[in-house]
């Protein structure tokens, strides 16, 4: 599991539609849901994305932790 603050939500989602597994967002209220290649989930990750002025939290799970790896360096190089 990873907690993240996304500043740059294009190229975050195109890092996460790279990836092989499921990439699962953890909601507020307990729920979990796959946002690789979910591109309607991912229409509103950009409306509440712009609603919180560019900024957008996450936490997030990986069924591969290739994937996990990946979006760890892409978060680690975009900051």
């Amino acid at each position: 599991m990873i907690k993240v603050n996304i500043l740059n939500l294009k190229n975050f989602l195109e890092t996460i539609n790279q990836c092989n597994g499921r990439v699962l967002n953890l909601l507020p209220d307990g729920t979990r849901r796959d946002i690789n290649k979910q591109y309607s989930i991912q229409r509103e990750l950009e409306r509440q994305y712009i609603e919180n002025g560019r900024c957008l939290p996450m936490t997030l799970e990986f069924d591969d932790p290739g994937d996990y790896l990946d979006v760890v360096a892409y978060y680690a190089g975009d900051c």
